[in-house]
């Protein structure tokens, strides 16, 4: 039977070293494939190469009159089209030439599943901020169509909805204009109406991602990705959950704790710092177990790159509560596998080396004076 797919494909450049090769796939024989590149740049020129491919109809550019941010430009996409499927990439992959086809085979196959999760690789990282991103698997959601049969949500870079089972969702913006964690909520609101269906993995439907300025440190990124994801718990309170606090929590109550009492006990200050130092030793430690565990060698300086991005990223989190005066927002966590009963206090060999670190350290300290 034959159907559609809308391709919605935000951006601000409009690249035409990616987007081409995109408009350019070859489409299915039974099915209608319109392209919506949505650019949140109201002073944008696209290149003439894209610009004559734009026909109003199986080819369209829409142009923002203003800055509107990541979901307001994915959601106006979702508005222009009407296709039966909608396909979401990012401007700045490099697809698979049977992409489509892949995903339409998909659809005529299982015509009834809530949504196909593609999958995304990133070339072999070459520099030390890549190295620890990859040890870390902050972008492991890329990789999740790889591991899993099915799953609660993609990456929007490559992943491909039903539109009658996206309904009235659309994403947040409540979220930073910049991105993080309105893709997690969007993916999550379809699956809820949708029985809690998960989204089947389509590691077939292959795309890749260049690594963020070539590789080059920049956690500012990932900072931004924990401001955004703050919300998640909040806004999405039947996947929320409480652990022990991290590092950048623990220092912030040690720190206001120790400046309220120094007025009373002196030495405070310096248990406090005593504090903060051995949590960054047993921080690193663990970081280190993590790469090992990863890549199976001792890398310290990796480790250490991945213990920065870790604080940088949690650090987001709290400061995202902070500004919204959340105190319940201490020690809160988000239940990214779908999970609505996650429990609380999960133990785990990080956490276990950690606790033994501190009662270590607390030993030698009140011995030593």
């Amino acid at each position: 039977m034959p159907f559609s797919i809308d391709v919605i494909i935000p951006s601000f450049r409009l690249n035409p070293e990616n987007i081409l090769p995109i408009l350019n796939l070859q489409r299915p024989a039974d099915a209608t494939v319109r392209f919506y590149l949505v650019a949140d740049n109201p002073q944008l020129k696209p290149d003439a190469t894209i610009a004559q491919l734009v026909n109003g109809d199986t080819i369209n550019l829409l142009i923002n009159s203003h800055n509107i941010g990541a979901s307001a430009t994915r959601n106006r996409g979702i508005e222009a089209g009407n296709g039966d499927w909608i396909l979401f990439l990012d401007d700045d992959i490099v697809v698979d030439p049977q992409l489509l086809l892949t995903y339409a085979n998909a659809a005529e196959q299982h015509p009834n599943e809530v949504g196909f999760i593609g999958l995304v690789t990133m070339p072999p990282p070459a520099t030390p901020f890549a190295k620890a991103v990859d040890a870390n698997g902050s972008m492991g959601i890329f990789s999740a169509a790889l591991h899993n049969e099915y799953y609660p949500w993609g990456a929007s870079a490559n992943i491909m909805i039903r539109r009658s089972a996206l309904g009235n969702v659309r994403f947040s913006s409540t979220y930073p204009k910049t991105g993080g964690g309105e893709e997690v909520e969007f993916f999550f609101k379809i699956r809820e109406q949708n029985s809690l269906s998960n989204y089947r993995c389509l590691p077939a439907a292959k795309a890749e991602h260049p690594w963020w300025k070539n590789g080059e440190a920049d956690y500012t990124r990932f900072y931004r990705y924990g401001l955004g994801n703050s919300h998640l718990a909040q806004r999405n309170p039947a996947y929320r959950w409480y652990d022990f606090l991290n590092l950048p929590e623990s220092v912030l109550i040690v720190a206001v704790a120790a400046f309220a009492i120094h007025f009373f006990w002196m030495p405070v200050a310096k248990y406090g710092l005593y504090f903060v130092l051995i949590a960054l030793l047993a921080e690193y430690v663990t970081n280190i177990m993590r790469v090992k565990r990863k890549n199976k060698i001792i890398a310290p300086g990796v480790a250490f790159n991945v213990m920065r991005l870790r604080l940088v990223y949690e650090w987001g989190i709290l400061r995202g509560n902070i500004s919204r005066g959340r105190l319940a927002g201490f020690g809160e966590r988000f239940s990214y596998d779908g999970n609505t009963s996650p429990g609380s206090f999960r133990l785990n060999r990080y956490k276990i080396v950690k606790l033994a670190i501190f009662a270590i350290a607390a030993i030698v300290v009140m011995l030593l004076g």
